[in-house]
């Protein structure tokens, strides 16, 4: 109650032409879940960075359930540690009601990365996290044919 959430942002497209749309490839659409501001922009700038398209950007699960259900994301970048409804049970939802391949982005290598993989993410990546690694990630989760990943990934992997 004390912290003001900002409103769930669905992005108009905000691609310019990326890495991918020059190889000819078709753009990955990414919907951003992290309830710190500066860090669901740094996110943002990352999967942009990487040739993604940011489709919306959501700072609780409700919200990250909701634009997963409209926005149909080709992946969900995840944070574990939400107030309220955690990355675990809003990734749980996702697969349920819009299926799509979700990676973690954590600070913590606890039990809730386990419990997140099992409920449907793909892979998990521990903050903080470089361009090159997020890019990485991405690529695997949308070039998988529905095996699981389920790594956790530190910076320097």
């Amino acid at each position: 109650m004390g912290r003001e959430r900002p409103e769930p942002e669905a992005e108009m497209s905000t691609r310019s032409e990326g890495k991918q749309e020059q190889e000819g490839k078709g753009c990955v659409r990414v919907l951003v879940v992290e309830d710190e501001f500066a860090v669901s922009l740094a996110l943002k700038a990352l999967a942009e960075a990487a040739g993604c398209e940011v489709v919306g950007i959501a700072h609780e699960a409700d919200s990250a359930v909701e634009l997963a259900r409209s926005l149909r994301p080709d992946v969900v970048l995840m944070d574990i540690g939400l107030p309220e409804i955690d990355g675990v049970e809003a990734t749980r939802q996702i697969m349920a009601e819009a299926p799509t391949r979700v990676i973690l982005v954590t600070a913590y290598a606890d039990e809730r990365v386990g419990r997140a993989l099992k409920a449907g993410a793909r892979l998990a990546l521990r903050k903080p996290i470089r361009e090159e690694q997020l890019a990485r990630a991405i690529a695997e989760v949308v070039s998988e044919s529905g095996s699981r990943a389920g790594a956790l990934r530190s910076e320097g992997e």
